[in-house]
């Protein structure tokens, strides 16, 4: 495990917009190891509401960088304590995984891939007639960070040694909850180190059911952990049953808990995957351009059914990934699949990534795009999405704009700037440099960030960001009167690169859900 590498393709959300990048803000860190220290003993996160599919979100957070970058100190140095723990689990399949580049996108990745997890099913299931099947409720949101050390070095030690900084959980404790505003409950989502931080309690809560399960079952019982979600296999229902309880008992030690309305034992055979995922994967397109078109109608009128009829699972947003995959599809025929990404885009927004990715993907191979519905439709999006802080659609969507150049409307700016989000104010901002914005944007509310104590805030990512670009002038730079972030600005660390391709990547196609 090499800092950089977790800084640089670790540190913000693998959801953001290509131009939000950290790779000078590594390549500072590890040159310059002895940083003056920050003028605040706490800070707190910027939060970024992202859209899952339906009406689900769930809400991204970037530490700040000044805890952020101690925490990659003590992950480095401590990699080893780390992987020795991590790895006595034997159910845990999503063990972190130090991943070199240009493998994957992020430094670290679960052992398997969510990909992988039927072919996991199916050997476990091999013997066995009962599965439980369980996910804890609100994981990261409900992690106590003081339980942290309690995973290290055991409950006992740990409460006995609190204030012992030698010890290296209660330095990750401590680091988790200054960045959180000394808040004790929950742990950033997004950034790579919360991932090991999971699996740190994760594994070994593992390790203690394990234990449990050994004296239960007659026959050796089977099983894994994907994050946060358990299948267990057991040959009766009454082991099943103990085994819950087991399982809860050695949740609640970790302050954690089970989510009810996905905890059940199903008698086996069941499916190794959803059906309709099997049946959108599955659906095979003619390369003959009448029977292609119809194939493609069927395939989105049986994915919008699919959509109405179990609304809680992520229909459309898995169908568009898959269809983005599609290579052979007929010239004539593109109008055809451009209204119904436009739908999709409509009706559902977590298709919004990939949809664009596709249309990029065709311009490119010189298929017309109707570039008049596509600005219109990207406007429709801010102002569907701006007024309820859906931070993500809004930053997609701007992105795109500018990936096209097309134009945000005048309405469509009023909304932009109305939120308070870091990253729709950059990118929106960007977009007005390079002239996608002709009435221009209000910019007194993203003004009032500002500010020294700002650095430390909320909105931290714009305060510093917009200084350094020089998008908000105010005559009073706030940034260079910071001891720790004036170290920054003098070496020229960026959040946000101008420069990058402009390009709509398609989504995470790593499960259904598209995330781990």
């Amino acid at each position: 495990m090499h800092r950089r590498d977790l800084i640089s393709r670790g540190y913000f959300p693998k959801e953001l917009p290509p131009p939000f990048k950290t790779d000078s803000l590594a390549n500072f860190a590890v040159t310059n190891p002895s940083l003056q220290s920050a003028s605040k003993a706490t800070s707190k996160l910027y939060s970024h509401s992202h859209v899952k599919y339906g009406s689900l979100r769930r809400k991204l957070s970037i530490p700040n960088p000044v805890f952020f970058l101690e925490t990659t100190k003590i992950i480095e140095s401590h990699w080893a304590d780390i992987k020795l723990i991590t790895q006595k689990s034997h159910l845990s399949k999503s063990q972190p995984i130090h991943t070199p580049h240009p493998k994957r996108n992020r430094s670290i990745s679960p052992l398997l891939d969510f990909s992988d997890l039927p072919k996991e099913r199916a050997k476990n299931r091999a013997i066995g007639r009962y599965a439980l099947q369980t996910d804890i409720s609100q994981f990261y949101q409900s992690i106590y960070t003081h339980s942290i050390p309690w995973a290290v070095h055991g409950k006992e030690i740990a409460k006995n040694q609190r204030s012992n900084f030698s010890l290296f959980g209660n330095q990750l404790d401590k680091l988790v909850r200054n960045s959180q505003d000394g808040q004790t409950m929950g742990i950033p989502i997004g950034p790579d180190t919360s991932l090991v931080i999971a699996e740190l309690i994760l594994c070994a809560s593992d390790i203690e059911l394990e234990k449990r399960l050994a004296s239960l079952c007659a026959y050796p019982y089977r099983g894994f952990r994907y994050s946060d979600d358990y299948e267990l296999i057991f040959l009766t229902r009454s082991e099943a049953e103990t085994a819950l309880s087991y399982l809860q008992q050695v949740l609640s030690y970790f302050e954690l808990t089970l989510n009810p309305n996905k905890t059940r034992i199903t008698e086996l055979p069941c499916s190794l995957d959803a059906i309709w995922v099997l049946e959108i994967s599955d659906y095979k397109f003619s390369d003959k351009k009448l029977a292609q078109m119809q194939d493609l109608i069927r395939y989105f009128d049986r994915a919008f059914q699919i959509a109405r009829e179990i609304p809680q699972e992520p229909v459309l947003k898995y169908a568009i990934a898959r269809i983005g995959n599609f290579d052979e599809l007929h010239h004539d025929n593109w109008s055809l699949l451009e209204s119904l990404l436009l739908q999709s885009m409509t009706i559902e927004a977590s298709t919004l990534r990939d949809a664009l990715s596709i249309f990029q993907s065709k311009q490119v191979k010189n298929y017309p795009i109707d570039l008049d519905s596509l600005e219109k439709n990207l406007n429709l999006q801010i102002l569907q999405h701006a007024p309820l802080g859906h931070s993500s659609e809004v930053a997609w969507a701007i992105w795109s704009i500018i990936v096209f150049k097309l134009a945000i409307h005048k309405e469509a700016a009023q909304v932009i700037s109305d939120m308070e989000d870091s990253i729709v104010a950059i990118v929106a901002l960007d977009a007005q440099k390079r002239g996608r914005i002709p009435a221009r944007l209000s910019t007194k509310k993203w003004e009032q960030f500002l500010t020294e104590d700002e650095l430390y805030g909320n909105q931290w990512l714009l305060s510093y960001e917009a200084n350094l670009q020089g998008y908000l002038p105010t005559g009073y730079d706030h940034v260079s009167k910071d001891s720790w972030f004036s170290q920054l600005k003098q070496n020229g660390i960026a959040f946000y690169d101008q420069s990058v391709p402009l390009i709509i990547p398609p989504g995470d196609t790593s499960g259904p859900s598209g995330e781990v």
